[in-house]
């Protein structure tokens, strides 16, 4: 048998295997060594997923660029090495931007006045004739009439693709309404009874020389820099504050603006919000100055809609939506024939000052109640009852024979901003008007929506689209007139799916459902990234030009981070001390 041989061990191992009794000593890392790399290295995301895809390096260049004043920068990202060097992707299309959720997207002007800011800075400064940030801190001082921040226009414009109010945790959620389920609510439209309360402003006659326009005999858009453009909020409105305290039937009042919205909510993608008050059982609906509602949006349904990647870009979400507005505030001006007599409204223009020099917009204002018939089979009183509605409705002209109150027009403009070489309007709006218009009616559901619901809600008989393009893609203030398309309003919103039953049975069910609940103020919010609408309980304070404590607040938070349900995500540690 084999004798098993013990290796030799050391002289300092006497008692036996194992380390040393006096190990060599090594130096203890302790947690405070990394504090310095949790810049790089946040706490909350130690432990996750390298992303090395070119997404995930735009986001890590973009954080490493630093978040407001008094935040550390970044460490920046190390060149590409000598290995990456002569290559390049095959595939040269862009990537599919999507959007970080950040900013609130609302207006930082705290403007008090008539809505004149918004309209007057934006004709401006769209086309290129006077650069002014939106609510110009001189203008408001000038008037007196609000708190102007000016000097950033970013704060001035909506954040598209982005939540349009940054939700707080305070604020009680007390419905969720799925956009899926509005269309089928219905009211029977030949109960709904109209009454004409008041007439404001002037309307001149349809220049029927615009109908004869083609592509080959195209008439570039005039700009109209000395007249002054209104969108005023139903709360800043003297009339209809008048109107519901003297009559006592009246429960609601809004503008056409903001019930197009609610109306075309099932067709929209982007976000947008009203806001909603209850006080002693009345309801007024309104809108934030500057916000999503008081500009049009562009191929926002469109499969391939604009990307928001670069923001500074002439085709971004923004600033086609500030080309598309102020295009149809020209061309609205432009048709009308002023040769012809002109018709005369009993009140003058509300929103003018006397004192002011600039020249009004032509158009009307129609002031209209209507009355929409209650469920007689409801268990609930209120919804058993009628509902009296206060509207301030726009009427941009009429026919040149019209009479009364028939042959009433609505002007809006379809604009082009990026021809294909296979198809754009100068070849195919001649040949082939129904296939631009099905396909205009895919893109910009929404938009068309809300023109047909305004167009409704003023008694228009006849709306007038106009199609208007770029007279160069990389030039964004010059453009030119195609084509005008006359439609049968009635016609028109069959042929879109928008039909009066649906929209009446939007508006009473939204009236019945905000009527159930205490006095207080409501935000109705759409969200961005699904198809629901939702209503918050907001404080009576909330978005008040008046409110001076939040002023600070509403900056700090501008750049806070939001989850995909729009609270702001949890802070990250920027180090221990």
């Amino acid at each position: 048998m084999v004798d098993f041989v013990m290796p030799p061990t050391s002289v300092g191992f006497v008692d036996g295997w194992g380390p040393p009794e006096v190990a060599p000593a090594q130096p203890q890392i302790g947690f405070c060594d990394f504090v310095e790399h949790l810049e790089k290295f946040p706490l909350t995301r130690v432990g996750k997923v390298c992303d090395f895809t070119a997404s995930g390096l735009r986001y890590q260049e973009q954080r490493n660029k630093g978040k407001g004043k008094g935040k550390a920068k970044g460490v920046p990202l190390p060149p590409p090495g000598k290995d990456e060097e002569g290559f390049s992707i095959v595939d040269s299309r862009p990537i599919p931007g999507k959007s970080a959720g950040r900013g609130r997207g609302g207006a930082f002007g705290r403007s008090k006045g008539r809505g004149k800011g918004l309209q007057a800075n934006y004709q401006e400064g769209i086309l290129g004739q006077k650069q002014k940030p939106f609510y110009s801190s001189n203008q408001n001082a000038a008037k007196g009439k609000g708190k102007g921040r000016g000097g950033n226009q970013r704060r001035g414009v909506p954040s598209f693709k982005e939540w349009s109010v940054q939700t707080k945790t305070e604020w009680d959620m007390k419905r969720e309404i799925m956009l899926s389920s509005l269309a089928k609510l219905q009211l029977d439209a030949r109960e709904v009874k109209y009454d004409d309360l008041m007439w404001c402003g002037k309307l001149h006659s349809y220049n029927r020389n615009f109908d004869r326009i083609t592509s080959k005999m195209e008439k570039p858009v005039r700009r109209f820099e000395d007249l002054e453009f209104f969108n005023v909020s139903t709360s800043d409105d003297p009339n209809l504050q008048e109107m519901l305290q003297t009559d006592t039937t009246v429960c609601v009042i809004a503008t056409d603006h903001v019930l197009a919205c609610l109306v075309a909510a099932a067709r929209s993608v982007y976000s947008w919000d009203i806001i909603i008050t209850k006080i002693a059982g009345k309801l007024i609906f309104d809108k934030r100055n500057a916000s999503q509602v008081d500009y049009l949006s562009v191929n926002e349904t469109a499969q391939d809609p604009p990307n928001n990647d670069d923001k500074d870009s002439i085709n971004s979400p923004v600033k086609l939506s500030q080309e598309a507005s102020c295009i149809n505030q020209n061309f609205s001006q432009m048709v009308l024939d002023m040769e012809a007599p002109t018709r005369e409204m009993p009140n003058p223009n509300p929103f003018e000052e006397e004192e002011e020099e600039a020249v009004v917009a032509s158009g009307a204002y129609r002031y209209r109640k209507i009355i929409m018939p209650g469920n007689p089979k409801s268990e609930n009183e209120s919804e058993r009852s009628p509902v009296e509605m206060i509207v301030r409705t726009e009427v941009n002209c009429k026919m040149p024979d019209a009479r009364d109150d028939k042959g009433l027009v609505s002007v809006k403009a379809l604009n082009e901003y990026d021809p294909k070489v296979t198809y754009s309007w100068r070849s195919h709006l001649e040949s082939q008007r129904g296939a631009v218009l099905a396909n205009e009616l895919k893109n910009n559901a929404f938009k068309l929506g809300r023109w047909t619901a305004q167009a409704i809600l003023a008694g228009c008989d006849t709306m007038k689209i106009g199609y208007v393009s770029r007279m160069s893609p990389a030039d964004p203030w010059s453009h030119t007139v195609l084509g005008v398309n006359t439609h049968l309003t009635d016609g028109f919103a069959d042929q879109i799916g928008l039909t009066r039953n649906n929209m009446f049975g939007i508006l009473r069910t939204i009236v019945d459902l905000v009527m159930q609940w205490e006095d207080g103020k409501y935000l109705l919010l759409k969200d961005p990234t699904k198809s629901v609408l939702r209503i918050y309980d907001i404080p009576f304070d909330t978005f008040n030009s008046d409110d001076e404590d939040g002023e600070g607040e509403e900056e700090e938070e501008e750049d806070q981070e939001l989850d995909e349900d729009g609270n702001v995500a949890p802070q990250q540690p920027q180090g221990l001390r």
